[in-house]
């Protein structure tokens, strides 16, 4: 058994051991306070932490009233939501076509029409005190589009002619005097005959954490250092960006609008000051413009077959990239314009027949396209490239047929298959034309013995959306490296795997334990490309590979642990990939994996006070790539943050934050071989250090209406 193997088994002990201690422990734990009010009760606290109501029907929703949130203050829906135990926000998944890919929250029953605009933003958008409830909705319910999941929360929103708006302003200094502003306003007005206008502007700045100060080192396969530098990045952008939306009854159904326009320009550079083998400077600047439009239309009806859906959504965005490298040795340049476009049309029918049974059928439609091109020069010598200007499209076509049900409150299947056939056209200097058919079936199981656990168990083949940016080159004059386009990429398919299971104890507080296995077809990493210029590293395809993941969220609530107002959310995760490699034949690991993630954020509510206060860290990642000619690892340490909430008056609201208190460092290993891996001998190692230091925020909030 390889040492690897030993360590993924230790793993999974481990977890299968939390599996069963929670399994054991838990149910005695059950026998005191609220637990012993009935595992099929309502789970209701006398305390002032969060209580939760269950209804007593088959849907076997839990409702949380917005004054259950009351003790921790909170501002916006978002901050509702990450009160919900055992609830976890997922702003969607990279799949193919507009269902399944739009997270797990609704908002007054349906996803928002928009895939550009982050999910968690509109959330951020309702002000807390436009909540009405929030619905976690567990194993199906009838009327509700759960698409695929088994999990679902929903944010209803009172009703009412009232006028709401906000200002916020968030200021950050960082240590070496830079400053970044936000400036958002918020508005929405509900009028009558149940019509809401939305509307919200941002204009900001913001410095990149990722870019710091640090050594730069290389050395021969003796250890003999040959290059030595001190670099100091500086990197950070601004941008604005506008939304609107509008609400109505329409030919007896209701029709929202959805609108958005941003603009973003980001600003990197490189100072390299060389002591070895000479002395000397190097310098490096990269400017990135991108612009986006997206325009989304929602219509839905009752019907005498069923509810029907129709959306229609536009999105058309703009990028440009202009990176040069100065030095005593010679310049390049690397330039780069592409286009993109989506458009996308969905009819959905879901019919419910009782509580228990609801069938549903879609059809969607998507074209896509991005066209680019991309130039680079060596002292003003031209650099021929592969797929410097290319045009892809890809048309597509999807059937839905679906159904729920629910035999008894404590079970319910949801089953599903959808088909799609695209067509995937390329032009420019390659040419190539792909039809693909794909069958994506899915299988939900939910089991609720009781009101305190679920046990969730799932089975579905996804289809991954494509990167069409892929299928254009690109290059980074920092490290050297060209990444070519690859016209002959596939979409990843794969079959997952996945058991859930979830015990909620002590009203509010909340485990989860889960594992998946997820087997993939045509997974893409990096792969070599060879052309008339030479090789070039670029994505692609490069066979089957493999996928585990083990999970472990909690929320604990303090109270009974003698700290009124605390509450402590971890969530800890371990990663196993893979794969074969494309240059050596061996089997590794995949590109862009962390092995092992972890997080945990404590907050203390004082509402006697009208403050909170809290802290939270990210316990670091290490992730490594592998291309033809060279393997690299990047390392970063924990984040630790800390922040202070005052409610001065119930419409003004002041936080201060520390971010990054300890100051993270991140350590990039680099082993570059004289050619492809499988046949040159190692030439050179390199290690970059580079490390970011804390900052302050303070932001302001003032609502009206």
């Amino acid at each position: 058994m390889m040492k690897s193997d030993r360590i993924m088994l230790g793993r999974y002990a481990v977890v299968g051991l939390g599996i069963a201690l929670g399994c054991v422990l838990l149910p005695s734990m059950a026998q005191a306070g609220a637990l012993r009010l009935g595992a099929e009760k309502a789970l209701v606290s006398a305390s002032s932490s969060l209580r939760s109501q269950v209804e007593p029907s088959p849907e076997a929703r839990l409702v949380f009233p917005a004054d259950v949130f009351t003790a921790s203050q909170p501002i916006t829906a978002m901050d509702m939501l990450d009160r919900v135990p055992g609830f976890v926000f997922e702003g969607g998944d990279r799949v193919r076509g507009l269902s399944g890919s739009q997270g797990n929250v609704l908002i007054d029953g349906r996803r928002p029409a928009s895939k550009s605009e982050d999910l968690s933003s509109v959330i951020r958008r309702i002000a807390a005190s436009q909540v009405e409830r929030i619905e976690l909705i567990r194993g199906g319910s009838a009327g509700i589009d759960m698409q695929g999941l088994p999990v679902v929360a929903n944010i209803i929103r009172r009703q009412g002619g009232a006028i709401e708006a906000a200002v916020s302003t968030r200021a950050e200094r960082h240590e070496d005097g830079r400053w970044a502003l936000d400036t958002s306003l918020e508005f929405s007005r509900s009028l009558a005959g149940d019509r809401r206008f939305e509307a919200s502007g941002e204009v900001y700045s913001y410095v990149d954490d990722d870019a710091g100060d640090g050594i730069r080192e290389r050395r021969d396969v003796s250890g003999g250092l040959v290059r030595a530098s001190r670099a100091d990045q500086t990197g950070g952008g601004e941008g604005g960006r506008l939304t609107a939306g509008w609400l109505q009854p329409l030919a007896g159904g209701e029709l929202s609008v959805n609108g958005l326009l941003s603009a973003e320009r980001y600003d990197w550079s490189l100072e390299e000051r060389r002591s070895l083998p000479t002395v000397g400077i190097a310098r490096l600047d990269e400017v990135e413009d991108e612009l986006e439009l997206e325009l989304g239309v929602n219509w839905a009806r009752e019907l005498g077959l069923g509810r029907l859906e129709v959306v229609l959504l536009q999105t058309l965005g703009d990028e440009d990239l202009e990176s040069t490298a100065a030095s005593d040795t010679g310049r390049e340049t690397f330039l780069s314009d592409e286009r993109t476009g989506e458009s996308i049309g969905r009819l959905n029918l879901a019919k419910t027949f009782s509580p228990q049974l609801t069938l549903e059928a879609g059809l969607e439609g998507a074209f896509n396209w991005r066209e680019g091109r991309a130039s680079a020069q060596q002292d003003g010598l031209d650099i021929v490239l592969p797929s410097s200007e290319v045009r892809v499209e890809e048309n597509r076509a999807e059937a839905l047929v679906a159904a729920s049900w629910r035999p008894s409150s404590r079970l319910s299947l949801e089953a599903g298959l959808r088909v799609e056939a695209s067509r995937l056209g390329q032009t420019g200097q390659s040419r190539t034309v792909r039809e693909l058919t794909f069958a994506k079936p899915r299988l939900n199981l939910v089991w609720i013995p009781d009101g305190l656990n679920q046990v969730r168990m799932r089975v579905e083949r996804e289809v991954g959306q494509l990167d069409f940016g892929d299928f254009i080159t690109s290059a980074s004059l920092d490290t050297g490296v060209v990444s070519a386009g690859n016209a002959e990429l596939m979409p990843p398919a794969s079959w997952i795997l996945e058991a859930v299971y979830e015990r909620r104890f002590w009203s509010d507080g909340a485990l989860t334990l889960s594992v998946s296995h997820q087997a993939i077809e045509d997974a893409i990493d990096r792969i070599p490309v060879r052309t008339l210029s030479g090789i070039f590293d670029a994505p692609g395809n490069i066979g089957d590979a493999e996928r585990q993941v083990a999970q472990i969220r909690l929320t604990l609530p303090l109270a009974r642990l003698g700290l009124e107002g605390g509450l402590l959310k971890t969530d800890l995760e371990w990663t196993h990939t893979e794969a074969t490699d494309p240059t050596t034949g061996e089997q590794r690991a995949m590109s862009g994996f962390s092995p092992f993630d972890a997080d945990f954020e404590f907050t203390h509510d004082l509402p006697q006070h009208r403050m909170k206060w809290g802290i939270s860290a990210y316990f670091g990642s290490e992730e490594r790539d592998f291309r033809f000619d060279q393997i690299s690892r990047e390392r970063s340490q924990p984040w630790w943050s800390a922040f202070a909430e005052w409610q001065a008056r119930p419409e003004l609201v002041v936080k201060l934050e520390v971010q990054n208190i300890t100051g993270r460092a991140r350590r990039f290993e680099r082993v570059i071989y004289d050619g492809p891996r499988d046949t040159a001998a190692i030439g050179l190692n390199e290690l970059r250090r580079q490390s970011f230091g804390p900052y302050l925020a303070l932001r302001v909030r003032r609502a009206f209406g």
